[in-house]
């Protein structure tokens, strides 16, 4: 693969028993960068930098632990369903650094888990995103087939971003950890 090319390898929908009958859309993608895998690790693992590379977060902020360390949690501000803010609770579930992390977002009405994985790739790195939104209650905001579109899309602007995010050095030094 060419450096900072990026392949969608996958988007499907799943039914039934995989998620006790709710619907959910997974999406995994691959972002090559010219950046270590131990700089890469440090920039994504950050969720409050996420504004950096997601336009579709309006904020985030860590609000529990340590950056990079399990049971780190965030609130994290999204465009809800109904396309007003929607506060997510987002907590680091297993951290391996620099090889991996898996993240679970929390909200009334959906569940996300997302996984990260980055290994070195020629002279940068490459990374792996898989993530994962089932909709939750009797009664979910979307039907399966809107689900799999906007979730597809959704993930495709962070991957965009990611992109460029993980492109360049810049200087890192000056953030808290």
């Amino acid at each position: 693969m060419v450096k900072g090319a990026t392949k969608i390898s996958r988007v499907n929908l799943l039914h039934g028993w995989l998620c006790n009958n709710h619907a959910m859309a997974t999406v995994t993608f691959v972002v090559d960068s010219s950046l270590s895998a131990d700089a890469a690790f440090d920039r994504v693992v950050d969720l409050s930098r996420v504004t950096e590379w997601d336009r579709g977060i309006r904020a985030s902020s860590l609000v529990y632990g340590q950056v990079g360390e399990v049971g780190a949690r965030y609130d994290v501000s999204v465009r809800g369903f109904d396309g007003q803010p929607a506060s997510v609770d987002y907590e680091l579930t297993t951290v391996d650094r620099p090889a991996s992390f898996t993240i679970r977002g929390s909200h009334s009405d959906f569940q996300a888990d997302d996984i990260v994985t980055i290994e070195p790739h020629g002279a940068g790195s490459r990374l792996t995103y898989e993530a994962s939104l089932v909709l939750l209650g009797d009664n979910p905001p979307l039907d399966d087939d809107r689900l799999a579109t906007l979730f597809a899309a959704n993930v495709d602007v962070a991957r965009i971003g990611l992109e460029a995010f993980l492109s360049h050095e810049d200087v890192d030094e000056g953030r808290s950890s």
